[in-house]
């Protein structure tokens, strides 16, 4: 494995650790309010591709999944207590097909089409925080959003086996991470 790989790998961690630091304090300080449902799926998740990238020998690209398992628990326990409390039908359907799906990925032996199941379940993850950030869009810090896009970019660069169960995860997590940064950024604008 090239030493660039791992040099990219550990930038990615860096960036995971930095952008999930400032998205904690900005829960602490009160101008974050995550969506309790999309952390909750986002940290069973996390799980999940990091067993599926290390077994499909991802390597240096996996370090970063494995680095942000501990952010996504910390962020998930402060959405019980300082997170969104306005939970609609549509967030509980959203949660609840993301739960859904994991047992559907349980039963499902071949390393890819979980990922394909994790990555459905990942997006459905961003609807409950795509929705309160639509209506709340200065409850939702931008900086990680905008962040993990080079991050994602760096895992996948990082990777030393591609393959579609090691790099469609992160690729998919750069698109939805810009998608996010971009909206919350413009309905500021409006609102």
């Amino acid at each position: 494995m090239p030493d660039y790989k791992i040099i990219l790998g550990a930038i990615a961690v860096v960036m995971t650790i930095i952008a999930h630091l400032d998205y904690m304090r900005a829960i602490i300080r009160g101008t974050n309010r995550p969506h309790l449902f999309t952390w909750i799926i986002w940290t069973l998740l996390t799980v999940i591709i990091l067993a599926a990238q290390i077994s499909d020998n991802a390597g240096p690209g996996a370090w970063s999944t494995l680095a942000v398992l501990v952010p996504c628990v910390a962020i998930t326990l402060m959405a019980i207590k300082s997170g969104e409390k306005n939970i609609t039908k549509s967030d509980w359907a959203m949660f609840m097909a993301g739960l859904a799906s994991i047992p559907v990925w349980l039963l499902t032996s071949n390393p890819f089409w979980s990922v394909i199941i994790v990555c459905l379940i990942d997006a459905l993850a961003f609807g409950p925080t795509f929705r309160k950030a639509w209506f709340k869009p200065h409850e939702e810090a931008t900086f990680m959003y905008g962040f993990n896009v080079p991050r994602h970019m760096l895992s996948v660069a990082a990777i030393a086996n591609y393959s579609l169960v090691t790099t469609l995860y992160p690729a998919m997590l750069v698109f939805l991470n810009a998608l996010m940064y971009i909206m919350i950024k413009l309905r500021r604008r409006t609102k």
